[in-house]
């Protein structure tokens, strides 16, 4: 019976050393609302390996852009007809003097991310509503109306980089990534179109992923250690008594 018990504390202190076989995360994410042209800041927590006992294994930033809303009036005041194509959204990018947000490529981590739609018109010649009046009525005029668009940038900062930068990832501290979100509009058209937009609603969020792998603290294992061997000193005695009964 003591053995069998031996073995199953043995396996317990082998499992509490051996490497996860399951990583652990710590997952921060902020987010952001308004109009482009916008800019700010966010503030996250640096890694902290608890004393060498935290093994990071990476570290994961994705940024989320939403566009919605807004509208763009098309009017042609030729008298010709005229076809107009365009991209109604938003787009952004993360930036950071404070960490270096660099993929194992040395690419941008993780990159502009653009959300628009686009549409091609065909307008009918000016139906006399004159010049500059922004008269979106067919058939010599159009109105879009933004529609919900969303997409989400995802990288990995490379390995190199995590201690780079004013301040790095690794430590007990915190550093600041910074956000840019501006208006992305264009439009391409034939003859006198004149237009007017409001620019799209924009949100969001940035997300940083740490994945690592935890190991006990040297107490921990020590306190095993002093369990097995209480163990082994308990079946000697047994043993020792067994003998002396005989």
């Amino acid at each position: 019976m003591i053995a069998k018990r031996l073995s199953a504390f043995l396996a317990v202190i082998f499992a509490a050393t051996a490497v996860p076989a399951f990583a652990d995360t710590i997952s921060q994410t902020k987010f952001f609302t308004g109009i482009p042209n916008m800019n700010g800041a966010f503030s996250f927590n640096q890694f902290d390996n608890h004393s060498s006992t935290w093994d990071l294994q990476s570290i994961e930033i994705s940024f989320t852009l939403q566009a919605s809303g807004g509208y763009l009036k098309l009017d042609n005041d030729s008298l010709e007809p005229a076809s107009v194509s365009f991209q109604f959204g938003a787009g952004g990018v993360l930036s950071s003097t404070d960490v270096n947000l660099s993929n194992s490529l040395n690419q941008p981590v993780p990159g502009q991310v653009t959300v628009y739609d686009s549409q091609t018109f065909s307008l009918a010649p000016d139906n006399g509503d004159g010049p500059y009046i922004y008269d979106p009525s067919p058939p010599d005029g159009n109105l879009y109306n933004g529609r919900i668009l969303t997409d989400t940038g995802l990288d990995f900062v490379g390995n190199y980089y995590w201690g780079k930068g004013g301040k790095g990832f690794l430590g007990t501290g915190t550093y600041n990534i910074n956000y840019s979100v501006w208006q992305h509009f264009q439009l391409d058209s034939t003859g006198g179109v004149t237009h007017m937009s409001i620019p799209a609603n924009a949100s969001g969020m940035v997300t940083v992923l740490y994945t690592y792998n935890a190991t006990p603290e040297p107490a921990t294992i020590a306190l095993f250690g002093l369990g097995a061997l209480s163990l082994v000193s308990r079946k000697k005695r047994l043993q020792l008594k067994r003998k002396e009964e005989r």
